[in-house]
């Protein structure tokens, strides 16, 4: 079953109903004025593989039930009113192909734990008030294709000289810090960086 009311003119609270849709696939919700929380339904949302809510006016934080969908394959929350940081939950999600989280409000946190995120393509943590050294294991991601954790200029020169497989790098809007880990190098197929 999927659910896609993309880029309408809908708004208000999402009705608690929708997480009692217990063989969903596909929840697109991008382009709307949704607001407030998400359900706290949306829990049992387990048969999930593709949750978009990006350019919404959500409130909150992303809530630790996303943890719940283990069956997530693409994530996507782009500008969509949230606040961080990106709960810990996340890392059991490991089936995630395509992770897009962007313009969180609210406190700096580490780089996400996404190690056993092994089949991951794309990966978009921009401005997401994150803090701290990139993690080796980004490196080791040898299906990544996508990579867009902004930092610094400083960063992208480094990257553009160190990783020449990539064409295209994006490390912007965050508040990396350290050096790009030498396992890099190994992200042979990315192809925006």
């Amino acid at each position: 079953m999927r659910r896609t009311v993309e880029s309408n003119q809908l708004s208000g609270v999402l009705p608690q109903e929708l997480g009692n849709l217990p063989s969903i696939e596909r929840i697109l919700l991008t382009s709307n004025n949704f607001t407030g929380e998400l359900p706290e339904t949306f829990a049992g949302l387990t048969t999930l593989k593709d949750f978009r809510v990006a350019d919404n006016q959500f409130t909150g934080k992303i809530p630790n039930f996303i943890q719940n969908w283990t069956k997530l394959e693409k994530l996507v929350i782009h500008g969509s009113g949230f606040s961080g940081p990106i709960p810990s939950g996340i890392a059991l999600l490991t089936k995630i192909t395509d992770l897009r989280i962007s313009d969180l409000n609210g406190t700096e946190a580490t780089f996400p734990p996404l190690s056993d995120m092994r089949n991951l393509k794309t990966l978009i943590l921009r401005s997401c008030s994150i803090v701290g050294p990139l993690p080796d294991y980004l490196g080791e991601m040898t299906k990544l294709k996508t990579l867009s954790v902004f930092d610094s200029f400083g960063v992208e020169q480094f990257l553009m000289h160190s990783v020449y497989e990539f064409s295209c790098r994006d490390l912007s809007f965050n508040k990396l810090t350290g050096e790009i880990p030498s396992s890099f190098v190994g992200l042979s197929k990315a192809d925006y960086m």
